[in-house]
């Protein structure tokens, strides 16, 4: 998932941003108010982590625009601890809310049980490639392009997970769970087909890795 994290906390962002990435995930960084605005417009988000006091705005006026604009989650963080702070943070529109000090596990817990209502109806955009998941179509630069169910399974998986590198073994596991032994090499021949079709800047070979997408075409 792509997560947005706002603190203008230097220590809390880079710890959070730390947690969020050896899980696989992509994330944004923002210190002030402007600058998570500026993100939110321009980045199909999946999840935002929000600290309620930052320097140039509160955080329960950023959390009201994202729910006037967009439908993305918001996991508010804050030192407040009144029962009456939490509920004008839920009033605010937060899906969840939690106060200073916390672990940043329990924030990666908390994202990912907030993340299927997120992803319904969801378009992972990367560059001129999208995925359509609910609809398994993908398109690139406006054209849509035919994948086999298993290739568009492989692509999705990546998408889903831009900073995991996968083994030709993971994707074994994740796309045929049913058939452990099957002959990894299908998995290659799977990627090179979907580069035939889609484009080869999309799938980075990781040597003696795996697979992953190419980050480099994310903010195309």
């Amino acid at each position: 998932m792509k997560v947005l994290i706002v603190d203008d906390e230097v220590k809390i962002t880079e710890v959070l941003a730390s947690y969020f990435e050896n899980n696989g995930d992509y994330t944004y960084i923002a210190h002030t108010g402007e600058s998570a605005i500026q993100v939110i417009d321009q980045v199909p988000l999946d999840m935002i982590i929000l600290d309620l006091m930052l320097p140039d705005m509160d955080g329960e006026d950023i959390c009201q625009y994202v729910k006037s604009n967009y439908g993305i989650p918001v996991i508010m963080l804050t030192a407040k601890i009144t029962i009456d702070d939490k509920v004008n943070g839920f009033e605010m529109g937060a899906d969840d809310y939690v106060v200073k000090p916390f672990h940043p596990k329990e924030i990666l817990i908390r994202a990912e049980r907030l993340l299927p209502s997120s992803h319904k109806n969801h378009i992972i955009i990367f560059g001129q490639l999208e995925l359509h998941k609910d609809e398994r179509k993908v398109v690139v630069n406006q054209q849509s392009i035919q994948l086999t169910p298993h290739e568009f399974s492989i692509l999705l998986l990546l998408a889903e997970n831009p900073k995991k590198v996968f083994s030709r073994d993971d994707i074994i596991q994740k796309i045929y769970s049913f058939d452990s032994d099957m002959n990894l090499r299908i998995v290659d021949q799977h990627i090179k087909n979907i580069r035939k079709k889609v484009k080869e800047e999309y799938i980075q070979t990781v040597f003696g890795l795996g697979y992953k997408i190419n980050e480099k075409v994310i903010n195309k």
